[in-house]
Formats: C-alpha cells, sequence, structure tokens
C-alpha cells in the first residue's frame, strides 16, 4: 500500500519528468475580433455580468439574474468566450458569475471598480 508521503514524491517526479507543464500558468490565447475571455475548466457555466446587460437582470424589473444574459461558450482548452464587438464606445464594469452563484473579477484586467459592494472589472471600448 503506497503512504501518503510515497504518492506525494511520485507526483513530483511524474511532473518534473513531464517538463514541469502542472506549474506553467496558463496563457491566454490570441483570439480574432473583439472577445472577452475568461479561464475556468472545470466550470459548468460562466456568464458575464456587466453595465452593457442590465447585470445579467439584476438592475431590471425583477431583480433576478437571467441564466440566459450574457452567457458564455466553452472552448476545448477551457476558456469561455463571449463577443463584444456590438458594444459602443464607452466605459463598462463587468464580472463573471461561474456555475450560477460565485462572482470573480477578470484576473487579467487590472483596471476596477465597485457594483453593489463587489470588486468588479472595468473595460475601456474605443471607437
Amino acid at each position: 500500500m503506497i503512504n501518503k508521503r510515497m504518492a506525494f514524491l511520485i507526483t513530483i517526479q511524474v511532473a518534473l519528468i513531464s517538463g514541469c507543464s502542472f506549474f506553467v500558468p496558463m496563457e491566454k490565447p490570441q483570439v480574432q475580433g473583439e472577445q472577452l475571455l475568461f479561464w475556468m475548466p472545470g466550470a459548468i457555466s460562466v456568464q458575464v455580468l456587466s453595465d452593457w446587460n442590465e447585470w445579467g437582470g439584476i438592475e431590471s424589473a425583477g431583480g433576478i439574474i437571467d441564466p440566459v444574459i450574457g452567457r458564455m461558450k466553452k472552448q476545448d482548452n477551457g476558456f469561455w468566450t463571449v463577443d463584444i464587438s456590438e458594444l459602443t464606445a464607452g466605459s463598462y464594469r463587468y464580472a463573471f458569475l461561474v456555475n450560477g452563484y460565485r462572482w470573480i473579477r477578470d484576473l487579467e484586467n487590472p483596471e476596477t471598480a465597485v457594483f453593489r459592494d463587489q470588486v468588479v472589472s472595468v473595460i475601456l471600448i474605443s471607437d
């Protein structure tokens, strides 16, 4: 029977043999067009909630997030994408809603603001 320490050492050896690819962070791929990208390979669903879609319905009459608004498409490489090419010039706040309950700001974007006591990201769309 393999104990925990032995299993850990085997895992480290496999990682070293494979070129330490387990420890290399995923890089954002180049995408043509205007898309938001979010890397969350284990997610079941991801939505972008933002100024441009009334925060998924929170700001509309019902005040409930619509699971269809801002739905992102999962790619085979673990990235989620959504087209933002229709946005007009301006500054927009946004965040990602993972699996219907977890708000996450775009960690690849250093520009932040606050929406309902949540730190969210800001994107500037130019002409």
